[in-house]
Formats: structure tokens, sequence, C-alpha cells
């Protein structure tokens, strides 16, 4: 559980990524990259988001 809204939403966003990262490996062809760039992207910002609740 959470104990800031920031971290939730990086929890969120954590959970989405990698699901979505591994299921674009899953997937071959095109939209698999699709999808696992997407997954990236959100691992990325989950990332961000949990190091600056930490800076704070």
């Amino acid at each position: 559980m959470a104990a800031v809204s920031q971290q939730g939403t990086a929890l969120g966003s954590l959970l989405v990524g990698f699901t979505a990262f591994v299921a674009g490996l899953v997937i071959h062809g095109g939209s698999g990259m699709v999808v696992a760039f997407a997954g990236l992207a959100f691992l990325l910002y989950a990332g961000y988001e949990f190091r600056k609740v930490k800076s704070a």
C-alpha cells in the first residue's frame, strides 16, 4: 500500500509497465514492439516518480 498518492501513482505505473513490457515481448510482430515500448515508457516513468518521492 502507498503512504502518499504519488507512491500509489508510481506503483500503478510500475505494475502496468511491467505487465505491458512482458506482454509485448510475448506478442511477436509490430504490435508487440509497440506494447513493449509503451511498457518500457511506463517503467521509466515509475522509476522517475519513485525517485521524485524519495527526494521530497
